[in-house]
């Protein structure tokens, strides 16, 4: 078993961070935003990295995955997760909060986990992993859609809700098959 596609896609990722840092830095608009409170900064460090690891857990579906409905959703979910984290970065841009520029820890000690594992063994905990993430992270997106008190925070989180509730379902269904 050989761990360099895990390697090329944490590599990936990362370089993926450094280039929306970048261009988040090079592209600050004239009149920054207010500034985002501790919550709201908050939140969007969370969403950054659970969106990083979502796309980290996805390439690695589509990488493992021999069941073509669990590389639909895996694609489904880096492409979301992709773009969720560029207008995330723009955002927060614009609100002076800085973001993470890879997964956290314990998400790639939790991929690291599932590279020894193959064929269904692997479908059944990548689907366990994408039920459990995103059961957290539309709780953390609901949870900020009722605080929050910022409006352009407030529109990204309603606008992002819907597409991790539809991953969420997808994975249930997958889990459930």
């Amino acid at each position: 078993m050989s761990i360099r596609p895990i390697r090329r896609t944490a590599a990936g990722a990362l370089l993926l961070g450094f280039a929306f840092a970048t261009y988040a830095q090079s592209s600050s608009p004239a009149g920054p935003g207010l500034v985002a409170n501790a919550a709201d900064s908050m939140f969007m460090t969370h969403a950054t990295a659970d969106g990083m690891t979502e796309i980290q857990m996805g390439q690695m579906a589509l990488e493992k995955s021999s069941d073509p409905k669990v590389k639909q959703l895996a694609q489904r979910i880096v492409d979301d997760h992709t773009e969720v984290n560029t207008k995330l970065r723009v955002l927060a841009q614009d609100k002076q909060v800085t973001l993470p520029v890879a997964p956290p820890k314990d998400a790639q000690d939790k991929a690291a986990a599932m590279t020894n594992l193959d064929g269904t063994k692997f479908d059944q905990a990548w689907t366990a992993a994408m039920v459990s993430d995103h059961q957290r992270t539309v709780a953390r997106f609901a949870d900020e859609i009722k605080r929050t008190q910022d409006p352009k925070i407030q529109a990204f989180a309603k606008g992002t809700l819907p597409t991790l509730k539809s991953h969420l379902e997808q994975a249930q269904q997958l889990q459930g098959h």
